[in-house]
């Protein structure tokens, strides 16, 4: 007899080919193979992947690929909402056997029972002809929040938040030519009067209220001009709701701000298109009779939002409209692409100390800051406003998609960002610049960090010889002051911009030391208050370091005078001092240096800032304004003295 021939060896092991059966359903268990990524192009596949078996793992890795889930849903919450989600779907099987015909009763009598019993809990169809649009409007939200997560997440398109589902109310009640003719005509008003509401200062509340009026008198002339013009278009206008109009406009209006007008003409098209669609959806006859009929079904609805966002968070068209600004930038703005500038601030933040105060501080920063955006749009900078956060770097990435080709930076970062939290939150951002190579406007973050920290600032001062108040650090309210003079100021350790306490007698200084460590924090300062006239030198520049028209600020009233009325020998004796704490503190292109000039001629440096200083009533911007830089051009200067400084030299003879 003859041996029978050896069984053939399956690779990675030796199962017998007849147990191929077994090795296909492992690798349906465990996806594609690494070693397949080898395999040379023509060749065969592998024999475990022939057959009905290979196709199924083929297409269940596509899809794998495809639906590319976050995994921040537990095995136990999919479960659940898989339940959740087929409830609703056993209520409409279950009551769908008791329509006449279905089925046979004698042999699924206790499945219609159920069915009966379930009509007359969920059916809506009682409900009174009139009262019927207000239920579908209730019904169809979940189907219109479904169509807003599809086009957002798994499409990508950015549409403002959920004012399409308000606007498609506003269809249902107006129609759709009205609303369109409304909607054009408030949205180009408002864009146009939106500019002059900042410009005179006007609060958000303050402004979203005079949008809602201005809204609101469009109405009541379309109210007034129907009748007269014999047009039912104007008379739906009435109809349509106010608050959807004004939040629409406001939208757009704010997207300008953040990016420029074709962002927002995409931002606002994309609205009314997605508005328009989820209209449609609510006409239609059957859905409206389906949900009436079944209203469980709003439940599966809101499982299918939350499975968009695990599964199908695709973003398959983002960029497209950042890409079609970037092609029509260029010819609706002359030269609007020939320079990027990325601002970077930071939003209001509470829980610290001194949280009240600081919060009152940024709110005239981020004042600044739209000040600051438009007048480098208004010399012809490309800007964007960017948060100072975790986020910053993809938003940078994004901003500077291209590098010119003559080596010379895409952009320019101007750092408005106080940070986010901890002792030296200024240099965060800065930080994270230096390490990805962003240019940036102001000081590194030493530079940041030691005009953060006044008894670091002091110490600079004093090891450049420069004078400086007499000072103490402490971290208690009782502390002996040695040889410190009355009156003391007292201020916290690491908030250069918050305002000190004066004391003038020894029994007022553990109240005010107890109260500014309450508000600020661990450690504060007690230093001499040196008495004479405040002195602002406004810096600008590298080398040389040009001082801008000097600053006095009256301490009882508050106002400045600019320029300060100085024998122009102590005013070059001030400017020799400024300029010597700005290189001292690791300062770069603008800063604030306070001094003090006492009764007897003696100057000490008091302060040093490189943060808050552009604010439209500040010492900087009056200097500024004192030698013939409107804040435009005080603003171009400052980012022209960066640019400078990060051009490279075959860049800069270049260009």
């Amino acid at each position: 007899m003859h041996a029978p021939p050896p069984l053939p060896r399956v690779r990675g092991g030796s199962r017998p080919a007849g147990d191929a059966r077994s090795e296909s359903e492992r690798n349906l268990r465990a996806g594609p193979s690494p070693a397949d990524g080898d395999a040379k192009p023509g060749a065969p596949p592998p024999p475990e992947r022939r057959g009905t078996a290979g196709l199924l793992v083929r297409r269940l890795t596509g899809l794998r690929r495809l639906l590319r889930p976050k995994a921040t849903l537990s095995r136990a919450e999919l479960w659940t909402l898989a339940a959740l989600a087929f409830l609703p779907l056993l209520s409409v099987a279950l009551r769908s056997l008791t329509f006449p015909g279905m089925l046979d009763p004698r042999w699924f009598g206790p499945f219609q029972s159920l069915g009966n019993v379930l009509n007359q809990v969920f059916s809506l169809n009682g409900v009174p002809a009139d009262h019927r649009e207000h239920v579908l409007y209730l019904l169809f939200l979940p189907t219109s929040a479904m169509l807003v997560a599809l086009a957002r997440l798994t499409f990508g398109i950015r549409v403002l938040g959920f004012r399409s589902i308000l606007i498609s109310v506003g269809f249902h009640q107006s129609g759709v030519v009205p609303s369109l003719l409304l909607i054009s005509v408030a949205v180009a008003t408002i864009v146009l009067v939106r500019p002059w509401l900042r410009r005179v200062g006007l609060p958000y509340y303050a402004r979203v209220s005079v949008i809602l009026c201005i809204v609101a008198v469009t109405m009541v002339a379309a109210l007034v001009a129907g009748p007269w013009l014999r047009s039912d278009v104007l008379w739906g206008v009435a109809f349509f709701p106010v608050i959807v109009l004004g939040m629409l406009a406001e939208g757009i209006a704010q997207t300008m701000d953040r990016d420029n007008v074709v962002s927002a003409a995409w931002r606002a098209i994309t609205t009314v298109l997605l508005a328009f669609v989820i209209a449609l959806v609510g006409w239609v006859p059957a859905l409206r009779a389906l949900l009436l009929q079944f209203p469980e079904l709003v439940v599966t609805q809101i499982v299918a939002i939350v499975l968009i966002s695990e599964y199908l968070d695709l973003r398959l068209l983002e960029g497209w409209d950042k890409r079609v600004a970037n092609a029509l930038m260029p010819r609706l703005v002359p030269n609007a692409q020939a320079f990027r500038v990325a601002v970077v601030r930071n939003r209001l933040l509470g829980g610290e100390p001194g949280g009240a105060e600081r919060a009152e501080r940024r709110r005239d920063a981020l004042r600044s800051v739209q000040k600051i955006v438009d007048a480098l749009r208004k010399v012809g900078y490309t800007v964007k406003v960017i948060e100072g956060d975790a986020d910053l770097l993809k938003g940078l990435r994004r901003f500077f998609a291209s590098k010119p080709p003559n080596g010379s930076p895409p952009g320019l970062v101007f750092n408005l960002a106080h940070g986010v939290r901890g002792d030296a939150r200024t240099s965060q951002v800065p930080a994270l610049l230096e390490m990805s190579g962003f240019p940036y406007v102001g000081p590194d973050p030493l530079g940041h960090a030691a005009a953060y920290d006044r008894v670091v600032v002091r110490a600079l001062l004093q090891e450049a010889g420069l004078p400086t108040p007499a000072f103490q650090v402490t971290g208690e309210p009782t502390v002996d002051i040695g040889g410190l003079r009355f009156p003391l100021a007292i201020h916290p350790r690491r908030e250069p911009n918050a305002k000190g306490l004066i004391v003038r007698r020894p029994e007022q200084l553990r109240a005010a030391l107890k109260r500014v460590l309450q508000r600020h924090g661990p450690e504060v300062v007690v230093e001499e208050h040196i008495a004479g006239r405040r002195i602002s030198a406004a810096l600008l520049g590298n080398a040389p370091v040009r001082c801008l028209p000097l600053v006095e600020q009256d301490p009882a009233t508050g106002t400045k005078t600019c320029p300060a009325l100085l024998e122009e020998p102590v005013a070059k004796r001030i400017r020799r001092c400024a300029r010597k704490a700005f290189r001292a503190c690791g300062c770069r292109d603008y800063a604030r240096i306070d001094l003090r000039l006492g009764k007897s001629g003696e100057i000490r440096v008091i302060e040093v800032a490189t943060l808050g200083i552009l604010s439209g009533g500040g010492s900087f911007v009056k200097a500024g304004r004192a030698a013939g830089l409107r804040f435009h051009r005080l603003i171009r200067k400052i980012v022209e003295v960066a640019r400078s400084r990060t051009r490279p030299a075959g860049a800069a003879r270049s260009a």
